[in-house]
């Protein structure tokens, strides 16, 4: 897919660098890049959710006591949300096209001895969906040996049709980078019918986030498996027509933390505020996960506007000025003929 590049715009206070592009001609590729913001949100874990509230951002998140909430301004100053009853992990939500709220979560089974979890899916009892109703398996093949590793992390999206869709991890083989994205789709977003084929594969199918999902129009940023290349996890994004045949994976990061668990809304054409989890690369043992925020955006390159401290370049001009038959050529910012010449 080709998403036409537009005016970068700054939103909800980012220090974004903001520039005229280019419509790319057939056959050219779109490059993004992820900034990264200084801001510390003082939250620590892994899968979070993000949905705009009002003036803040809502992060549900897991925790010791099952996945809570947290509002997050602009300035990046988070205060807690109290959530009622125990949410499951990897927790997504959305709104149906009736105007219901649903969420889906990764859940253990409560059946004695049956040591399986599954991707489920719940009523929002709420608008802010705090708090959830009975649980219902997504789909028989939802439900696996809770000892599956780099399984589930579900995200649910509706479909420009009315439909919703379910990307989920599966690992159908062992071994290292061998994570699958696979798809379901339902009519009433609790019952799901598996869709044919993969949507990714080779280990960088982790962690999927639609960001935006529009007729023709479909972005995801993703991860790499723990287990692929330098063993860093890293972000990616993927575009896509139709919501399942994707583009190969474009990196975004590097190697110098892990990242991994992102998540995000589009806060204007083609800028995506986006939160993630990171950890130091290559520690061993425990390690203490941190939440970030960042902006996808698409790459500012040479041949695009320059920028300098955040304004546009002066563009500097030549015209040919005439008086008789003597010419002189002007060059500068707003170049003016000198008196007595004019413009030819």
């Amino acid at each position: 897919m080709r998403i036409k590049k537009s005016l970068l715009a700054v939103a909800l206070g980012f220090s974004l660098v903001a520039g005229v592009t280019q419509v790319p001609t057939a056959g050219a590729v779109v490059e993004w890049a992820l900034t990264e913001e200084t801001v510390s949100l003082g939250l620590t874990g892994v899968s979070p959710h993000v949905e705009r509230t009002g003036n803040a951002d809502r992060l549900w998140y897991p925790s010791l006591a099952g996945t809570i909430a947290s509002d997050c301004t602009d300035a990046g100053a988070c205060a807690s949300v109290p959530v009622t009853g125990r949410l499951g992990s990897d927790f997504t939500a959305i709104t149906l096209p009736n105007g219901t709220r649903r969420a889906y979560f990764v859940e253990n089974s409560m059946t004695p001895g049956a040591n399986t979890k599954s991707v489920s899916s719940a009523p929002c009892l709420t608008a802010s969906c705090t708090a959830v109703g009975t649980s219902t398996v997504a789909a028989a093949e939802l439900v696996v040996s809770q000892n599956v590793k780099a399984w589930g992390v579900p995200d649910a999206v509706v479909t420009p049709d009315g439909k919703v869709r379910l990307y989920v991890v599966e690992s159908p083989t062992d071994g290292n980078c061998t994570e699958k994205l696979a798809s379901y789709i339902s009519n009433d977003g609790i019952t799901f019918t598996k869709e044919a084929g993969w949507r990714l594969e080779n280990g960088i199918s982790v962690d999927p986030e639609i960001l935006r999902a529009k007729t023709g129009e479909w972005m995801m940023v993703l991860a790499d498996g723990p287990g692929c290349g330098d063993r860093v996890q890293k972000l990616y994004t993927s575009t896509s027509n139709d919501g399942l045949t994707w583009s190969t994976p474009q990196k975004i990061s590097g190697s110098d933390l892990r990242r991994l668990d992102p998540t995000g809304y589009e806060v204007s054409t083609n800028v995506f505020r986006v939160y993630y989890a990171t950890a130091v690369a290559g520690a061993l043992g425990d390690v203490t996960y941190t939440i970030k925020r960042g902006t996808i955006a698409i790459k500012q390159s040479s041949a695009e506007v320059a920028i300098t401290g955040g304004k546009k370049k002066a563009t500097k001009t030549t015209i040919t000025c005439a008086k008789g038959k003597t010419t002189k050529k002007v060059t500068g910012v707003k170049p003016k003929c000198p008196r007595g010449f004019k413009k030819k």
